[in-house]
């Protein structure tokens, strides 16, 4: 199996670039399954990092058993134990870690548009995204680093494809080039 992760502070894209890129190359053909880390972590009281990590290990295992030899896998990677622990769940062959990133009042933008404005959690989320977007360029073993700031999910999904296909060898042949979705 080879896994696709896609990081970035909240706001900067992580579900819509992978979803984009999931269905693009799922209407070529391309056998491949998508993870969204933080929506297994969605949860009252809090599951914990742990489990979530097991749950993580499992589904790869299930997609593995079913023939799915690539996966998008989209997490808030918040420090390089937990980005390297959401790796070792996968037991992927290969791996593309790209991060994402978009400015602090962008980020902050796209999270009050998509979120309800009457959220208990909404502030919280705002801080974190600034938060991250300062602390996430340290982390180590990033591929690919790209700015969604003033793009759309396609366009960026072009950007992840030609490194992907750079990365994984079983995407090279395919004809379907990124220009012709």
């Amino acid at each position: 199996m080879y896994v696709l992760l896609l990081t970035g502070p909240p706001g900067a894209g992580k579900s819509s670039v992978s979803t984009a890129l999931h269905d693009r190359l799922g209407e070529a053909g391309v056998r491949n399954a998508m993870i969204e880390v933080d929506e297994l972590e969605r949860c009252y009281p809090p599951l914990g990092t742990e489990r979530a990590i097991a749950h993580v290990e499992m589904l790869c295992t299930s997609y593995r058993e079913v023939g799915y030899e690539l996966l998008f896998l989209t997490a808030t990677v918040e420090d390089d134990d937990y980005g390297r622990a959401l790796l070792a769940a996968t037991a992927a062959d290969g791996h593309l870690l790209v991060r994402l990133e978009a400015d602090p009042d962008t980020l902050r933008n796209r999270i009050i548009e998509r979120e309800p404005a009457n959220w208990a959690g909404l502030e919280q989320l705002v801080e974190a995204s600034r938060l991250l977007a300062g602390s996430m360029p340290s982390l180590i073993g990033v591929d690919l680093v790209l700015s969604t700031e003033g793009r759309d999910p396609e366009s960026v999904a072009d950007d992840v494809e030609a490194s992907l296909r750079e990365h994984y060898p079983s995407l090279r042949a395919l004809s379907v080039q990124s220009g012709d979705h």
